[in-house]
């Protein structure tokens, strides 16, 4: 399973108050890079950004491998991510893992991919931080653009 890391650098009171909530939209870009054997997957790379959540403007960085063999099985491919809120330079993280699930196609025929998220800790205000969230992305497989939605909880101390 790739492990990779959700860092929130966050300059706002909402890190006092314990739970954050977040709900909005995001949109951004994707990239793919195939496997050695292009026929058996390909290496995703997504950049997402938010300025209408509780955390204020952000951008989310996600890696996953997409094994097509598994594309339409459950669990989904495992992924991780980085997400930056603010300032990223004060070294705060929450770290987090995720499973691409490829849900169909959006109504536009994009690829749809509805992502669980599990957060699993994180380094100075964030250590200990738990919670999960929601994507619910539509992607253009031709362009790399990607939209949709952001939802969920992130506890802190």
């Amino acid at each position: 399973m790739t492990a990779i890391f959700l860092t929130v650098g966050l300059a706002s009171s909402a890190v006092e108050a314990g739970v954050i909530q977040i709900n909005g939209t995001i949109a951004g870009i994707e990239s793919g890079a195939p496997f050695p054997n292009p026929a058996e997957g390909v290496y995703v790379n997504g950049s997402v950004m938010s300025t209408d959540t509780a955390l204020g403007p952000f951008t989310l960085f996600y890696s996953l491998p997409a094994v097509f063999t598994f594309a339409f099985t459950p669990p989904g491919n495992p992924g991780g991510s980085r997400l930056v809120v603010g300032d990223a330079a004060n070294g705060d993280s929450i770290l987090a893992c995720f499973l691409g699930v490829n849900s169909g196609l959006c109504d536009n025929g994009d690829l749809r991919h509805v992502d669980p998220w599990t957060i699993i800790g994180g380094t100075g205000r964030y250590a200990g931080a738990k919670g999960s969230f929601t994507t619910d992305q539509c992607s253009n497989l031709d362009t790399g653009e990607t939209t949709g939605t952001i939802r969920g909880t992130i506890v802190v101390r």
